[in-house]
């Protein structure tokens, strides 16, 4: 049975007791305020309006329908400890840690049964005018590879110094834009000021539609789970007014130019690594971490077909490391056209003389594709040859993943079905498929109703004639 306690300030206090703890030595309660709802009741009257809220008050207890005083932020952190870090994979605990600085301000403080949809739709508005974060990029100023032969260094023995990567060092050289605390590394490492060697440059754009909608996506996710262990009733997310994402115009190779980048891929100057990566890219829609994370026995040269059981994530704190496919339906085996095939055995005749040739210097890996020494590829290195031979050959600049939407493209304008689509693209449903290929879909439907009124209309033409 409920408690009730006056309190001086006029109020109530209704407690309900809801049993022990685990190891029983303490008993558990729920409290709630219950204030008169009019001034100038009788006792009476409230003494009947307070029976009516204990009583209601408990039943709610009784049904799991508790109040819960912990603030969002302290729940939030049991969220990723119980939840996050069971469930999801490292790269998705890291993007989620990231949406954390904006969501614990505008709602860490607050109690998580008192977040209603009301203080959510205020936390998007609040998002639409909050601009993307400040993370400084730096252009070097002068001549790096000038400054390294004057101090006897090379771009390795400064990439090693400095701890950033020899691509980091590259772009460097080439005045290309790093990230500012890599060029504060590299400073570092030449004894130099970085304001001295590096021009600060930022970016203040407003935040974009889907950002906002993965930030509530993130706050959705916590909530999900307070109402899973029955912390609190409903989630506040789930009507929440988000803004309208503009359907993306998907920027990739026409025909003309993706047959333009298959002669060049064929080209004798073209490394062969290089070769096989936008063969797969292009032949089998995959993605990029999914190539990465090739390895020699996912390969069947005898079939041709190719598995796909991992892709290659990166972290600062981990480094390179392997997960599982994005989603089930992402394990798949695709047979890719012979010449995709030769293509992997000249690299592995290619890595096996690298081998040979290097001795105890060769890092022992399984993996297709690798640094001359054998260790991972870095995931930016097909970004830049892929740049730098747009730039050479006149062709627009697409990125690693406009290959799989240009293999999707290609299948759907050949009347490939939707489930297809699906299972060579390893979506885990055909909605999304669907979603981002709707444009796509549309242009082959008008195409076959075309074709239907081409008929009818030929018919008709031939009996009047």
């Amino acid at each position: 049975m409920a408690q009730i306690e006056k309190r001086a300030n006029g109020s109530y206090r209704i407690r309900v007791f809801c049993g022990y703890s685990a190891d029983g030595t303490k008993q558990k309660s729920q409290s709630m305020t219950w204030r008169p709802s009019r001034p100038n009741m009788t006792e009476k009257q409230i003494e009947k309006a307070l029976n009516k809220a204990a009583f209601d008050f408990e039943e709610k207890c009784r049904s799991g329908q508790t109040v819960n005083a912990e603030k969002f932020e302290n729940f939030c952190e049991t969220w990723f400890e119980n939840y996050a870090e069971r469930t999801l994979k490292p790269s998705g605990v890291e993007r989620c840690r990231e949406y954390t600085p904006r969501v614990y301000e505008k709602l860490g403080h607050l109690r998580i049964d008192r977040i209603t949809p009301r203080e959510i739709d205020g936390f998007i508005a609040w998002l639409g005018k909050q601009h993307v974060e400040k993370n400084a990029n730096a252009a070097f100023k002068g001549d790096l590879k000038a400054i390294l032969s004057y101090k006897d260094m090379t771009q390795k023995s400064l990439a090693e110094q400095a701890g950033v990567s020899s691509q980091t060092i590259k772009s460097a050289a080439e005045s290309k834009l790093i990230r500012w605390e890599n060029a504060e590394k590299i400073s570092a490492a030449l004894g130099e000021p970085c304001q001295k060697l590096f021009d600060k440059r930022t970016d203040d754009k407003m935040l974009s539609p889907k950002t906002i909608k993965n930030y509530v996506s993130f706050v959705s996710s916590v909530f999900d789970y307070a109402v899973h262990i029955k912390a609190i009733k409903e989630n506040p997310c789930k009507n929440a007014a988000l803004p309208k994402i503009p359907q993306a115009e998907h920027k990739m190779f026409t025909i003309d130019e993706a047959k333009r980048f298959l002669d060049i891929l064929d080209r004798d100057d073209t490394p062969i690594k290089y070769r096989a990566f936008f063969q797969l890219a292009i032949f089998g829609g995959f993605r990029r971490g999914e190539i990465l994370g090739l390895e020699w026995e996912d390969i069947d040269f005898d079939t041709g077909v190719v598995h796909i059981r991992r892709t290659v994530h990166y972290s600062k704190e981990r480094g390179y490391y392997d997960t599982e496919p994005k989603s089930r339906k992402s394990v798949r085996a695709l047979t890719l056209p012979s010449g995709v095939i030769f293509t992997i055995k000249q690299l592995r005749n290619e890595q096996l003389s690298q081998r040979l040739k290097l001795g105890d210097k060769w890092h022992s890996t399984s993996r297709l594709f690798t640094t001359w020494d054998g260790h991972q590829m870095h995931g930016a290195t097909p970004f830049t040859w892929l740049t730098k031979i747009c730039e050479q050959y006149g062709l627009p600049k697409v990125n690693l993943h406009s290959f799989r939407h240009l293999n999707a493209s290609l299948l759907i304008s050949s009347g490939v079905d939707v489930k297809t689509v699906q299972s060579v693209l390893g979506h885990s449903q055909a909605s999304t498929t669907l979603d981002i290929y709707a444009a796509a879909f549309q242009d082959r439907e008008a195409q076959a109703l075309g074709a239907v009124a081409d008929i009818l209309t030929g018919e008709r033409k031939r009996k009047a004639e």
